[in-house]
């Protein structure tokens, strides 16, 4: 298994390669319009796509194709999380937990519960109301957004072995978690 395989795999077991869309396969309908409380952007849902569909399905409501965007798509991943809401992390996560599976690891709902049962219930609490330090997201050359854990302002510290940095690319009119 390649570094990278190792890297992500550890990453979805750890909660750190928590993200993607609709690769799960799992026939689950999720309207992840729900935002940050603090994100100005218009809300956009996402259905996933028919099982055995790897690409994500367009949004019915394209969203900015911005940083903040992207932040505030994080975000709802984040509270997805605290929540233990695995139909609604393997939305925004589908395409890293397709990756993932490719690589030998398990489907994106049965992943993302073992890894739900690693995080402390004061790291859930946390992710409640944990907010996106900006001024540490960086937008690559080809529109991608890289949002490192050390970005994550919460009660608790989080580091990337906690809590992956993560990438996301936007496809089909949102955000979704690549890596």
């Amino acid at each position: 298994m390649s570094n990278h395989a190792v890297r992500l795999g550890a990453s979805v077991l750890a909660l750190t390669s928590v993200f993607a869309v609709s690769a799960c396969k799992d026939n689950a309908k999720t309207d992840d319009a729900e935002s940050s409380p603090k994100a100005d952007l218009p809300a956009a849902s996402s259905t996933p796509s028919a099982p055995g569909t790897p690409s994500p399905s367009p949004s019915s409501t394209a969203v900015p194709r911005t940083t903040q965007a992207a932040i505030a798509r994080y975000i709802t991943f984040l509270r997805a999380v605290s929540r233990s809401d695995v139909k609604t992390m393997c939305v925004i996560g589908g395409p890293a937990a397709k990756k993932a599976e490719d690589e030998g690891f398990g489907k994106c709902r049965t992943t993302f519960a073992i890894t739900l049962s690693m995080i402390s219930d004061a790291q859930l609490k946390a992710l409640r109301t944990a907010t996106v330090d900006k001024s540490k997201v960086t937008r690559r050359a080809n529109g991608d957004v890289d949002i490192p854990a050390r970005a994550v302002v919460a009660d608790v510290r989080f580091t990337a072995h906690d809590l992956s940095d993560m990438t996301l690319s936007y496809r089909h009119g949102n955000w979704f978690i690549i890596d």
